[in-house]
């Protein structure tokens, strides 16, 4: 009986890694990324400004779990700004609990999953975004949230 139970205990702490590095093929999510900005250089021309930042942050899936939860992110954009006109791009790696990542290029209006590494490995997808700018943090920086609606499919 004791070997029966030792051998339960075994084969489910060995199947519990396989099951939390799966990843569905196809889906959608919707997650939110807490980021602090920092602004690595700046220029003023009188009749508009540019900027690279550099951002870091953690997703958290609106439910708690499931896809894009506690995954770090590290962003590098462009951002320029002409009277009241504001455009920015740049690329995020989302690096999960796992060390398998997901490579985003994003613009104005989406990100866009690009590839990954892992069991991220060949996704694809567009996620559309909102931005929620929270409050000024140490150093100058920006705190902000990003609400993602993301749907991907793997090939």
């Amino acid at each position: 009986m004791r070997s029966m139970l030792a051998s339960m205990i075994i084969l489910t702490l060995c199947a519990a890694p396989a099951a939390a590095a799966e990843f569905l093929k196809s889906g959608s999510a919707e997650y939110d990324t807490y980021y602090v900005e920092n602004t690595v250089a700046k220029i003023d021309s009188g009749a508009g400004t540019g900027a690279i930042v550099d951002s870091t942050g953690i997703n958290r899936n609106v439910k708690g779990e499931g896809p894009f939860h506690d995954m770090s992110v590290r962003c590098l954009y462009h951002q320029s700004a002409v009277g009241e006109t504001f455009h920015f791009n740049g690329s995020c790696v989302e690096t999960d609990k796992d060390g398998d990542n997901v490579f985003t290029t994003f613009d104005d209006k989406n990100h866009y999953l690009m590839g990954g590494t892992g069991k991220y490995k060949g996704i694809t997808g567009t996620v559309p975004y909102t931005v929620v700018e929270l409050h000024e943090a140490v150093g100058g920086r920006t705190a902000y949230v990003v609400n993602h609606k993301a749907t991907w499919e793997i090939k």
